[in-house]
């Protein structure tokens, strides 16, 4: 900058004009990005405190036949439950493919909970075919009791709600329950979920907008845009699924580039669509909810798992929660595990967010290096399951002082711990970004799927 003693009078004046306009700017742009922070802040306050009014419900759900497809169920209490008509009325349900653990996240009130084998699985209950049970079931045939009911109160975390079907049971469920929806909630107050749901990867659902929506207001989100896995086409028995996962402010429409290059004749294309801001560990139980809904209907026994950036972890923890129980029969095989660009080792900036940010968007915590949902990662693998860890490294951020890719730190992508589980690791001169849009990528990927497909 010029010095203004030195210069005329005139061409000073129009000097500090000229600077203090452009302070003004400054000072606008600074004072319009404090003012749409705090916006962003206050709307995510108010959607944490929306969230804030549901609780959550969960347990283990068995039958004397471990092969059968499970159905729970959660119902109301005759008009004790907010915003719920007066009866007992299905508020929820949840399918397994076989006996395990099962949650549902539900406006506080008064539920009880059933199940019944979903023999024919056609998602609805036969009273004196389909044997049934019921939270608060005696062991023994000779005491009976009632259902007894869960109080859920706003923010409670209930566990331990186990429902045990007894092979000789005779206790039928109290209502006609099904044919059941997969995509459509009872009440208002739970969100649709998309199982399913065929959309072109231009859809309108899947922009930036509405990924970030997903970040900063999950709650909104799954009302506003919906969650779920959605189909580029319709289900196909004779094609394997290639599940994508996006990571943080992300949407399927990311995937854009990789899914038009895949071997279409072999393989059908998925998306997972879910609220970034959520904890972790939530998103992956709700991921593996969706996956074993969608097992049921259509008995697929293989897929493929892509993800990028957090996705990366997320579906991680998913596979963790699905061989949780090393003795259960598993239905369907992984064998290729393929993560993008993901920090294994979370990021210093979550981390600061939790210690600095007047309002902590949720997973951050999990996305704190060091977090417990971080160590919770570094788990073997299923046995047939080969893990394709793929990283970026061109790029640079002056909020991060050592290689990245742009977003990333390079020796987050490449933690040690996950280093050593990995099949193979592949360095892209890439962002974070552009990564998604690489030949290099595509073509590395399916030959990845092709080994698969042979498999």
């Amino acid at each position: 900058m010029p010095n203004a003693a030195t210069l005329p009078y005139s061409e000073a004046a129009g000097h500090w004009t000229l600077v203090v306009r452009r302070a003004a700017r400054l000072s606008i742009v600074a004072a319009l990005g404090a003012l749409l922070a705090g916006c962003m802040l206050f709307r995510l306050h108010r959607d944490l405190n929306r969230i804030e009014t549901y609780g959550w419900i969960e347990g283990q759900a068995s039958a004397a036949d471990p092969s059968l497809p499970l159905i729970v169920v959660l119902y109301s209490e005759p008009s004790v439950t907010p915003s719920i008509e007066p009866g007992l009325q299905i508020v929820d349900f949840f399918v397994l493919p076989r006996a395990g653990r099962y949650f549902f996240v539900a406006p506080a009130g008064t539920y009880r909970i059933a199940a019944f084998e979903d023999r024919n699985r056609d998602l609805t209950y036969q009273p004196g075919v389909e044997p049934a049970g019921y939270y608060g079931e005696s062991r023994s045939p000779d005491v009976k009791t009632a259902p007894t009911g869960v109080v859920l109160d706003s923010g409670a975390h209930i566990r331990d709600v186990n429902v045990a079907i007894a092979r000789e049971s005779q206790w039928k469920i109290p209502f006609a329950v099904g044919p059941l929806d997969p995509h459509k909630r009872a009440i208002p107050d739970l969100p649709d979920v998309h199982l399913g749901t065929v959309a072109e990867i231009d859809d309108a659902r899947f922009s930036d907008e509405n990924g970030n929506l997903g970040l900063w207001q999950p709650a909104e989100f799954v009302f506003k845009v919906g969650a779920g896995v959605y189909f580029a086409d319709k289900y196909d028995p004779d094609k394997i699924p290639v599940l994508f996962v996006h990571g943080a402010g992300g949407h399927p429409g990311n995937f854009k580039y990789l899914a038009a290059h895949l071997d279409r004749h072999r393989f059908q294309p998925w998306f997972a669509y879910y609220p970034s801001g959520v904890r972790l560990d939530a998103a992956s139980r709700s991921l593996l909810r969706w996956l074993a809904t969608l097992q049921v209907q259509y008995g697929f026994s293989k897929m493929v798992l892509v993800a990028h950036s957090m996705g990366g972890l997320v579906t991680a923890a998913a596979i963790n929660h699905a061989i949780e129980d090393p003795t259960a029969t598993r239905l369907v095989r992984v064998p290729v595990f393929v993560t993008i660009s993901t920090p294994w080792n979370g990021q210093a900036s979550a981390a600061s967010g939790v210690e600095r940010a007047p309002v902590v968007v949720p997973s951050w915590h999990d996305m704190a290096p060091g977090s417990p949902f971080l160590s919770s990662l570094v788990r073997p693998l299923p046995p047939e399951c080969s893990h394709y860890l793929f990283f970026s490294y061109q790029g640079s951020t002056p909020f991060i002082r050592e290689a990245s890719d742009g977003v990333v730190a390079v020796a987050s992508e490449l933690h040690l711990p996950i280093q050593r589980r990995a099949k193979r690791m592949l360095g892209f001169s890439e962002d974070h970004v552009s990564i998604l849009r690489s030949s290099e990528v595509s073509t590395e990927l399916n030959g990845i799927l092709a080994e698969a497909a042979g498999s």
